[in-house]
């Protein structure tokens, strides 16, 4: 998708580092930090920056899950007011991939309103290509 953007809409990167600082807020808050809000982090500037931070992101979230014993394991945090809330990490990890989904098919239809052909967001796709 950061490549599609890259190629045909670069002044579209927002929703990318959208989806990105949220993927680290979250994270941070499964790592722990239950007080870890958006605006505590800064997204990269470029397409480049942006794509190797994801990288890098994910590669967080499955060393997490791999060492992780309990997905029922209640996580600690705060929402956007501040308020306290308490959920089960597999809910987190739905949400988190739910969140993304949504974006990516924003931008797929940002693309192809501006005539250009969106990449597969399918998951199945993504599993294939992972070969």
């Amino acid at each position: 998708m950061a490549a599609a953007i890259a190629e045909h809409m670069p002044e579209n990167l927002a929703v990318l580092q959208h989806m990105y600082l949220a993927e680290v807020v979250w994270f941070a808050r499964v790592a722990g930090n239950s007080d870890a809000q958006i605006v505590h982090y800064t997204a990269p500037g470029t397409i480049a920056e942006l794509q190797a931070a994801f990288r890098e992101i994910h590669a967080k979230w499955l060393t997490w899950a791999a060492a992780l014993e309990d997905f029922d394991v209640v996580i600690p945090h705060r929402n956007l007011k501040g308020e306290p809330f308490a959920m089960p990490a597999w809910q987190i990890v739905l949400h988190v991939t739910n969140h993304g989904s949504f974006h990516r098919g924003q931008v797929a239809a940002t693309l192809r309103a501006a005539g250009f052909a969106p990449p597969a967001t399918d998951l199945i796709i993504w599993y294939r290509l992972q070969k």
